[in-house]
């Protein structure tokens, strides 16, 4: 089965809207069908480009979701490129007219006369009402291809795929052999290493396909069973992970939908520990990745955002005379921090960050330079890092990350001064 995706807007093309969509379907698709994608395609928002993919790819796709220009304004225009590429008038279908009129009155709008275009699709469309949104979800056949069109407004595009799209999919999808996909996300390793440590072993494991995703600063192994039945498919999966454990070590911090968040919590929560965060140049990103994750309450007692001087002093216990020896930017000001906040918090482990995001430096230290810090029951430790990618808000990023993982690290080996 050939699949593709054709996303419609401006906004995509202009960088001013990532398609995260393309990556949850895909996602989804090779876990739970063992497919993938063949090719993805991006038109602006032009007619005649939008009716010449349509036209164009069901020429060599059997499958394509197509995401994006459902909408309300005179910009959403994919139903009647669809309805063109098709040779098909566009109708109006009462049931979407009611649905649309029944959820506007109840969010207290008014119902305009551009609400009811998303009420047009192509004649013969099979229509599916959109449970969180106003657009419906169609279903078109233009020659082999079976189209499916959803919005392209994230919440409803996964909502319409995980519920609508893919198990139309799983029904059609035709016999073949079973696929169990594992995940495993790595730490501290270029994805040039990554590849060349598991190299002999994709050779171990014939009926394992090993494939490679980086997501900065982690990079993920792929591990893609095949078997002629789930169980087989299952056992060669866990066989191919087993030996990249051995090869990978404590580089392997998590895996499939676990995050360095999830992790770290599990962890404290398994040991009955708790945790308080001091963050200066992330700004609450470190706080914000571990309440994501539900439970979080269990574990985190609070975070101090210690952005200014003052702050640090009074919120985390910096001595005064440690930030004018050695600045705000040191191991000796994270470490104080870390330690402040966890004896303020009362809790068993602090964890602080403290840098320069940029774009201008301190006159001590390089723009990027971050420190993360561990304070734990009876001895802590800084580490220095040097972030140079990303700018301003990928520094950031990498120094929630790092803080995070040098208390994952900390935890495994139960060694505070060296983890």
């Amino acid at each position: 089965m050939r699949i593709e995706t054709l996303c419609t807007g401006d906004e995509l093309l202009t960088g001013l809207t990532a398609d995260t969509n393309s990556r949850f379907f895909q996602t989804q698709l090779l876990e739970r069908l063992g497919l993938q994608v063949r090719r993805s395609t991006v038109v602006g928002d032009v007619r005649d480009d939008i009716v010449e993919a349509l036209q164009t790819i069901s020429t060599r796709a059997d499958v394509l979701l197509v995401s994006g220009g459902l909408g309300p304004t005179a910009d959403d225009f994919t139903a009647e490129c669809a309805a063109i590429a098709a040779s098909a008038p566009l109708e109006e279908r009462p049931e979407v007219v009611a649905h649309i009129t029944e959820r506007i009155a109840r969010r207290g709008f008014k119902l305009t006369a551009n609400n009811l275009r998303q009420a047009m699709v192509p004649r013969g469309a099979e229509v599916v009402l959109n449970p969180v949104g106003s657009a419906p979800m169609f279903g078109l056949t233009l020659g082999r291809c079976r189209c499916y069109f959803v919005p392209g407004v994230p919440r409803e595009y996964r909502h319409l795929v995980e519920h609508e799209v893919l198990p139309r999919l799983i029904k059609a999808a035709p016999p073949h052999e079973a696929r169990v996909l594992r995940l495993l996300k790595t730490i501290g390793l270029p994805e040039s290493h990554l590849d060349e440590k598991v190299a002999p072993l994709a050779l171990k494991h014939p009926k394992v396909v090993f494939g490679f995703r980086t997501e900065l600063p982690e990079n993920h192994l792929k591990l893609l069973g095949l078997g002629v039945d789930e169980a087989q498919a299952r056992a060669v999966v866990a066989a191919a992970e087993a030996d990249c454990r051995a090869v990978l070590g404590a580089h392997v911090f998590a895996v499939d939908q676990e995050t360095m968040a999830s992790v770290v919590l599990s962890r404290l929560e398994a040991r009955k520990e708790t945790l308080a965060l001091a963050e200066s140049l992330t700004g609450g990103r470190v706080a914000s990745q571990l309440t994501a994750v539900p439970g979080a309450s269990k574990v985190l007692l609070g975070a101090a955002v210690t952005y200014g001087g003052g702050a640090k002093q009074r919120w985390a216990q910096v001595p005064a005379g440690l930030l004018s020896a050695h600045g705000a930017v040191s191991a000796e000001v994270a470490q104080a921090m870390a330690a402040g906040v966890r004896e303020e918090l009362q809790a068993t482990w602090g964890v602080a960050t403290t840098g320069l995001a940029g774009p201008t430096g301190d006159g001590r230290q390089a723009v990027g330079t971050v420190f993360v810090a561990v304070a734990g029951p009876s001895s802590g430790r800084a580490e220095r890092h040097l972030f140079t990618i990303g700018g301003r808000d990928g520094v950031q990023a990498l120094a929630a990350h790092a803080a995070l993982d040098l208390l994952r690290r900390t935890l495994q080996t139960g060694e505070e001064g060296s983890p």
